[in-house]
Order: structure tokens, then sequence, then C-alpha cells
């Protein structure tokens, strides 16, 4: 798995060449980097899943993902898809408490 991540970031960083995602394509490479330095997969997965969130604010929520390039959205639903476990993990230790998180949390900008 973590060699197919790396191989979905390299390929999003290198077909990605619009101005309009130079900080994603930053994060990409630093994340890319990470990964391969050993850095926890899912830790990687959750900052690449954020990242693409905020990659292009000028796309309102509903579009945020299927607005941006095939390689972002091929990435974004390879990592959501296996974020999904670990998100119930985390969802169900907060409603132990009695927070109820909010659906996308804090990961979206706004422009």
């Amino acid at each position: 798995m973590r060699e197919e991540l790396s191989n979905m970031i390299k390929i999003a960083y290198q077909q990605v060449t619009n101005s309009k995602y130079n900080e994603t394509r930053i994060e990409l490479s630093h994340l890319h980097k990470e990964l391969n330095d050993g850095e926890d997969s899912n830790k990687i997965m959750f900052e690449l899943r954020k990242s693409l969130l905020q990659a292009d604010p000028s796309l309102n929520l509903k579009n945020r993902i299927s607005g941006l390039p095939l390689e972002y959205r091929n990435l974004f639903h390879f990592v959501d898809s296996r974020l999904k476990k670990v998100d119930t993990k985390i969802l169900d230790k907060y409603y132990q408490y009695g927070f109820i998180p909010l659906k996308f949390g804090s990961t979206i900008k706004y422009p």
C-alpha cells in the first residue's frame, strides 16, 4: 500500500502543473518525502486528504473534489477509502466523551 500511495503522489505531483496548485504541489512533495522516509502512512493520508480538500478553495463544498484534476481526484479517493476505518475509530472515541464532530471538521478552508 505504501508503494502504491507513493506512486500516486508522484504521478499527481508530476502531472498537475497548473500554477493554481503550487501550494498543493509543495505539500505533495513534502508528504512524498516523509512517506519514503518511513513516516506513518495514516498520518500522511490524513495530511493528503486535508491538502486535497484545500487545493482549490474557489470550489464549493459539493464540488470540492470533483472539480479537481483527475490525478488529485484519484489520489483523494484512494486515501479517503483507506481512512474510513480509521475515521470510524476516531469518531467512536469522540462519541464516548459526548462530542459530535462535524462531518468535514476544520479541514475545509473557505475563501
